[in-house]
């Protein structure tokens, strides 16, 4: 039997979906999927050249739920950067109705080819190596570089696996490690010290993650704030293929 992901929406949409998001048998938003389970947007909508994707929280009311629905259905496919949705301010009345909206955020998608080469000069290390295994020993026994623990690595558990480490020379500079992951669907998350910024070393380790045998299976995604210039970087240095923009309504 297939899926509505299937069926209905934007193949490559409908498995960033299930990967970003644990979804209700509906198709609602329960949680995000990732291992510390955030909370999810009261609505996210993602779009692409094939179409768009909407989705709502489990807890919106039903007569909200199907009123953005019929709205998203006659929604425009989002194709570039900076698409805006037509019904976005209904979206937000509609939401806020409900209670205070935290925030308005956008957001780019990015797909990896099935193949990507990147040439660097950084050593890249993973868990499943010897020298990957004998770093983690290392973290676990001294601790996190004051610069990873500033950027939230408290310990190893926080570098969520399957993940890669950039080094510049004995010292890690930048980790992509595995932010959302589905049976389908992987998503990148990344991050680099600022003083090693605009230097490739996340790029190198973000083209690694995404060559790891364990996720050669699944459409692996970069997903990063429309804002973020050195992100988008990232994208742009190793040749990613555009899917379009989102908006997340919290």
């Amino acid at each position: 039997m297939q899926t509505r992901e299937e069926t209905v929406e934007p193949s490559v949409l409908g498995v960033q979906a299930v990967t970003l998001f644990e979804l209700t048998e509906s198709g609602r938003l329960r949680r995000e999927n990732s291992p510390n389970r955030s909370t999810a947007p009261r609505m996210w909508l993602a779009g692409s050249a094939a179409g768009n994707v909407a989705r709502v929280r489990a807890d919106v009311g039903a007569e909200t739920a199907e009123a953005i629905d019929a709205l998203a259905r006659r929604e425009p496919p989002l194709t570039d950067a900076l698409s805006v949705p037509v019904h976005l301010d209904e979206y937000v009345e509609l939401l806020g109705a409900e209670g205070p909206l935290e925030e308005v955020t956008w957001g780019l998608t990015y797909a990896f080819p099935d193949s990507l080469e990147y040439e660097h000069g950084a050593r890249i290390v993973s868990p499943n190596t010897f020298e990957g295994a004998h770093l983690v020993a290392h973290l676990q026994t001294e601790g996190m570089p004051q610069q990873l623990a500033e950027m939230g690595f408290a310990d190893t558990s926080d570098l969520w696996p399957p993940w890669c480490a950039a080094l510049d020379d004995a010292t890690i500079v930048s980790v992509a490690f595995t932010a959302r992951l589905s049976s389908v669907g992987a998503e990148v998350g990344v991050a680099t010290v600022p003083a090693s910024r605009g230097r490739g070393f996340a790029a190198a380790a973000t083209a690694e993650w995404a060559s790891l045998p364990s996720l050669e299976d699944r459409v692996r995604f970069y997903s990063c704030d429309a804002e973020n210039v050195s992100s988008r970087r990232i994208a742009e240095r190793l040749g990613l293929d555009f899917v379009g923009p989102s908006v997340w309504i919290r």
